[in-house]
């Protein structure tokens, strides 16, 4: 787990007793995990998130309690009001936290954000998190990424490329997000290629399961296979939550993202749907 350092820390350690987290029965193909809300590997032991309170510009680390959720609480009472994310740490073994230091560039952290928990938000012009996969390596077609997030409805049909995931470089990308052609605006991804375009954009919470795969790419929105293509055969070496790597500000995601969780190797399809259930368990989108 990589740190921050310089900054204070408030740290609440967890409790004793039993816990197992909810993805451990995907512990192998889990190469990040990127869910501040709550712990979500057994073997994961640090840090949730690292927020900047809004009110003087501090820095503080956030964990979980006993059964694993994050301290919401403490995190209330050290905030005071707003504060911003800072970094989401990778619970994966690799640990390749993405973050962000420009405070202008940082989410919103929403405390009761989906289902009541927390998630961040991003404003649609330029909020994001960033981190390169120094540890854990280049990704490795095919792989599945998986994603929890909303959009704004005032961004569901704006005719604006509105990117949830991508990699950190030119050296690969995985987008995805919301394609602004043909009209109305479709959900769609891209590794190189072409989008696989998807159903119309709308405003409800989404569980994204994708699988770039070359020419038998595809996507499943709250379990639904919404098209099968040629999304390209790029494999990104890096991460970026909210913002895709080579297009301008103004295509940024607008909405909430809670969780981004990705498998390499990539899940069989019923692991996939084990995955999606455990996922939307705790969420509650579908």
């Amino acid at each position: 787990m990589a740190g921050v350092s310089g900054v204070s820390a408030v740290q609440t350690q967890p409790f004793g007793g039993a816990f197992k987290g909810a993805y451990d029965p995907f512990a192998a193909s889990i190469v990040h995990a990127y869910e501040p809300a709550r712990r979500v590997l057994t073997s994961y032991t640090g840090n949730l998130v690292r927020l900047r309170r809004a009110s003087d510009n501090a820095e503080a680390n956030f964990t979980y309690l006993g059964n694993g959720n994050l301290n919401t609480a403490a995190i209330a009472a050290w905030a005071g009001g707003a504060s911003y994310v800072v970094t989401v740490y990778d619970q994966a073994p690799a640990g390749d936290d993405v973050t962000q230091a420009v405070a202008a560039n940082q989410p919103l952290y929403v405390a009761a954000g989906q289902n009541g928990h927390p998630t961040m938000r991003l404003d649609g012009t330029n909020d994001y998190l960033q981190g390169a996969y120094t540890v854990g390596g280049a990704l490795s077609q095919p792989f599945n990424a998986f994603a929890v997030a909303q959009l704004d409805a005032a961004a569901v049909n704006d005719n604006v490329f509105r990117h949830m995931l991508d990699g950190d470089d030119a050296a690969g990308e995985m987008v995805v997000g919301k394609n602004s052609t043909p009209a109305p605006d479709v959900w769609g991804i891209y590794a190189g290629i072409a989008w696989v375009d998807g159903a119309v954009a709308d405003a409800n919470w989404k569980l994204w399961s994708v699988l770039p795969n070359g020419a038998a790419s595809q996507f499943w929105l709250n379990t639904v296979s919404q098209a099968i293509g040629n999304a390209g055969a790029e494999n990104a070496d890096g991460l970026t939550i909210g913002f895709n790597y080579l297009f301008s500000a103004g295509t940024s995601w607008f909405g909430d993202v809670a969780s981004v969780v990705i498998c390499d190797p990539s899940l069989s399809d019923a692991q996939r749907v084990l995955m999606q259930n455990a996922m939307n368990a705790y969420w509650g989108v579908f």
